[in-house]
């Protein structure tokens, strides 16, 4: 009798291995996906970070580094408001340049990747002006814009630095088809793979400036919510409303004020 219970046992978990590896996923946009939840991190290509430049950049850099306390009170915000949503999918977002938008997205990622069980994939998806692969100095990444192209599988364009828990789908081309390739079936693609295949309790995309090309108000109604970012001392307030306006059908999780004088601050929050 035991080994008729052990062999409908390892009937039923046979069953339902194979169900899992055949299911699929269908996009915002109705496209149906083949999804593929063995899929580990591991077939992805290993490349380094330099983090000798992190300083330079502002990323954070290790343990001891004053800039990641800032940075967990804003994940553990934001993981707050996404769970308590179901939301998967992040855009950072600014009203114009030099608001440190993808400063955010980075230190996000890592803060996100450094708690236990939450792995973070962050996507370039700026192609006026692309800076991640840049700032954690990834030598030759290869680009998103060739699986939007059609040169290279999603797979083939995503990278596993050495950071924890983080995956990385970089650019260093620019384009100006971006709200192009932003509404295609292979934008569905990348976001319903990088949820379902990736294992990414939070996927974050660095987008271009609301007001600089229409790229992200073409690519916001996909994403579940943003994180709005300005910047004391170069997002005017005229712009920062503009931003405002644009995200009004936008799940927004909050807003944050970058390079503020410590001086400003109560108590060293940065969010809002």
């Amino acid at each position: 009798m035991d080994r008729i219970r052990e062999a409908v046992t390892k009937a039923r978990q046979d069953r339902a291995t194979s169900g899992a590896a055949g299911k699929s996923t269908i996009s915002a946009s109705g496209s149906r996906f083949h999804a593929s939840p063995q899929r580990a991190a591991e077939r992805f290509r290993e490349v380094s970070c330099d983090f000798a430049r992190f300083g330079a950049h502002r990323i954070i850099s290790n343990e001891q580094d004053p800039v990641l306390n800032a940075y967990r009170i804003l994940r553990t915000r934001v993981l707050q408001k996404m769970e308590e949503n179901n939301w998967r999918t992040l855009a950072i977002v600014s009203p114009g340049a030099a608001a440190g938008k993808s400063v955010t997205a980075i230190n996000l990622a890592i803060a996100i990747g450094s708690k236990q069980g939450s792995r973070a994939t962050l996507v370039d998806l700026d192609f006026y002006r692309p800076r991640v692969s840049s700032y954690l100095g990834i030598k030759d990444p290869p680009s998103v814009l060739d699986f939007f192209e059609g040169a290279k599988a999603l797979h083939d364009v995503t990278l596993k630095p050495d950071l924890t828990d983080v995956l990385v789908i970089a650019n260093e081309r620019v384009s100006r088809k971006g709200a192009e390739f932003l509404t295609s079936p292979r934008a569905d693609e990348l976001i319903a793979r990088t949820v379902n295949e990736y294992s990414s309790r939070v996927v974050i995309f660095d987008l271009s400036p609301l007001l600089g090309c229409d790229d992200t108000i073409a690519f916001l109604p996909k994403v579940d919510c943003a994180l709005l970012v300005a910047a004391s001392g170069y997002t005017r307030v005229p712009e920062l409303k503009e931003a405002q306006r644009l995200l009004a059908k936008t799940n927004v999780v909050g807003t944050l004020l970058n390079k503020a004088p410590r001086s400003s601050l109560v108590g060293g929050q940065y969010y809002y």
